[in-house]
């Protein structure tokens, strides 16, 4: 049985670069797909449908964008975006950076990383490739955000120590590129204006979403004269940090803590959480790619709902 690679050898290319001819893609040189379609020819290649058949014929390159490998909500979105893509026959490879000009031979892209930026991100739609917004909300030809209610996630979490006794507050954010930070703080300033309880002592900082960014923070946090009633984190991930700081200075106790991303804390103490299904935000990501293939319209926005987790 003749195969792609058969065809690859003959045209002396690479295996991807004659399965991108032999669906005409515009990123080949015509000279280049004449060869391949010659050598396919000359050997009697014919591609089967990639929806039916052992030969699955052109398997779609995808790319998931990510700043980090090491964040606790990517597994089970790589998990859930690997599952439905590879029924349809997608390959999903990762790329942790923020360079996505380099990234030549893709058939889509997802993008989890605030640290590319628009322009770059235009750069690929001109391409005619589309893309699948998972860290912030634009309009773009050729994009579609599918996106945490981060606004209403972290307002839910304030309002939940506020009702819980809670009167003054520290926020601890995101880098500053972070559009996912920004939401949360302009929840979390909301719930604050919509209780009245806006502070010029109110503190607010900015952290790196990791852990350690966490115990960072609280050094100061706990230079302070008096702690906060509640320190509200962009993510559970810097909370934990703040929180193992407290916990070594017998003060964990003191001080309600929150955060965003549904991790569910390893002791037992006052911790509010907002939570997303994230295998529900894989699966519409990848959902919505693949409408975006058939040419069938969809959602510009989407927005996956956050819901509150209180420990206490």
């Amino acid at each position: 049985m003749i195969t792609l690679k058969d065809v690859a050898q003959k045209a002396n290319v690479a295996v991807s670069t004659a399965s991108y001819a032999l669906n005409n893609d515009q990123r080949i040189p015509q000279a280049t797909k004449q060869k391949v379609l010659q050598a396919a020819q000359e050997l009697g290649y014919t591609p089967k449908n990639s929806r039916g058949g052992n030969n699955r014929g052109y398997q779609r390159q995808l790319v998931l964008c990510l700043h980090s490998i090491s964040g606790i909500i990517f597994p089970e979105i790589v998990s859930t975006l690997k599952s439905v893509l590879n029924v349809s026959n997608c390959e999903l490879v990762i790329y942790v950076g923020e360079n996505i000009r380099n990234l030549k031979w893709l058939d889509g892209l997802f993008l989890l990383n605030s640290n590319v930026s628009t322009t770059d991100i235009e750069e690929i739609t001109h391409r005619r490739i589309p893309v699948v917004l998972m860290d912030r909300d634009i309009t773009l030809d050729g994009a579609v955000c599918v996106t945490l209610d981060n606004f209403k996630g972290c307002y839910d979490v304030t309002m939940s120590v506020i009702n819980h006794g809670a009167k003054s507050f520290a926020f601890v954010g995101g880098p500053n590129s972070s559009v996912e930070s920004k939401e949360r703080y302009e929840g979390f300033c909301k719930a604050l204006a919509d209780r009245q309880l806006q502070n010029k002592n109110t503190v607010v900082l900015q952290s790196d979403f990791t852990f350690e960014g966490g115990v960072n923070a609280s050094h100061f946090l706990l230079e302070k004269q008096h702690l906060p009633d509640a320190i509200i984190c962009a993510n559970d991930e810097t909370a934990m940090g703040i929180y193992e700081e407290l916990r070594r200075r017998g003060l964990e106790n003191q001080v309600m803590l929150a955060g965003f991303d549904g991790l569910a804390p390893k002791n037992r103490f006052r911790y509010v959480t907002a939570r997303a299904e994230r295998k529900h935000w894989g699966a519409i990501a990848a959902y919505s790619m693949l409408q975006m293939f058939d040419h069938v319209g969809t959602e510009q926005q989407i927005k996956i709902p956050v819901e509150v987790v209180e420990y206490y």
